[in-house]
């Protein structure tokens, strides 16, 4: 296979030594589900069954698969209760999704999307400017959008066009001031939602900010330029991990925050204190 895929043979040695790792980990984990499952079955003996809360507690907390419960108990004649453990699965699923719904988080996204249809996408001109002008599309209260909002409220503002960045990547959203005739709001997140939407989150400091008022959008510059310079920090660490552990680490995550960074990356094994002082010491080189 290597004449049509020539990666495969450039990865041989990273392929080799995940596959190793992940035997492994799956003995591990295999040694670990079988005592748990010894000491849940002691008492059990041919024909009778272990209750699908207990198979499911090592499927779902051990991350011991049924089918391993069900292989090892089978030479002693004793079952699963599947009916249980599909019961228990789908409680746990239910309960998952009655907490995401409970937090809010589904009613407040809607409204955002209401918004997209009616005002359209915002204008991003972080890019040129920290600066701007616009007018007031919207402004949303606890999920709900409102006419107005009034001094020491907490509110969403949407503009025409804005230069805040907004929340993505991992990078956090820029924090400001937008201000008008009257009135003023210090935004402490803005965050990119309903496809296309830069929301600016904030507390109304002064007087009244009213739907289609005229406003000035100011960026913090001291923290954006912060961000800017620990965004450039992540490329740096990136290219230094992939020149002292491999071309293969592949960026999965990050956080981008003024005050600090986080690089998420792919990586067999944990990495050794030498390499990453060699990281830190390459990283540092070319800054």
């Amino acid at each position: 296979m290597g004449q049509a895929y020539p990666e495969l043979v450039r990865g041989q040695p990273l392929i080799s030594e995940t596959l190793k790792l992940e035997e492994t980990r799956f003995r591990k984990t295999l040694a670990r589900g079988l005592g748990l499952l010894a000491d849940a079955t002691e008492t059990l003996g041919s024909g009778d069954r272990l209750d699908g809360e207990t198979a499911f507690k090592l499927y779902d907390t051990y991350g011991f698969p049924l089918d391993l419960t069900q292989d090892a108990l089978r030479p002693r004649g004793v079952s699963v209760d599947l009916d249980g453990f599909n019961a228990a699965m789908e409680r746990q699923k239910a309960e998952a999704r009655k907490s995401w719904a409970g937090s809010g988080d589904a009613a407040t996204e809607t409204v955002w999307f209401a918004v997209r249809e009616k005002a359209g996408a915002t204008e991003f001109l972080g890019y040129d400017t920290e600066q701007a002008e616009g007018i007031v599309q919207a402004l949303v209260r606890d999920g709900v959008a409102v006419e107005s909002a009034v001094a020491g409220e907490t509110v969403g503002v949407v503009v025409n066009q804005t230069p805040f960045y907004g929340e993505s990547g991992g990078q956090v959203g820029d924090t400001g001031v937008i201000s008008g005739e009257g009135f003023a709001i210090d935004v402490t997140d803005t965050q990119k939602k309903g496809d296309g939407v830069f929301v600016h989150f904030g507390k109304v400091t002064d007087g009244t900010v009213k739907a289609g008022a005229a406003v000035e959008l100011k960026v913090d510059h001291v923290r954006r330029t912060r961000l800017r310079s620990n965004h450039s920090a992540t490329h740096l660490v990136h290219e230094a991990l992939r020149e002292v552990l491999g071309t293969h680490v592949a960026q999965k995550g990050s956080l981008v925050a003024p005050e600090r960074l986080r690089f998420d990356f792919s990586h067999p094994k944990p990495i050794s204190a030498e390499e990453l002082e060699r990281v830190e010491a390459m990283a540092n080189e070319i800054v």
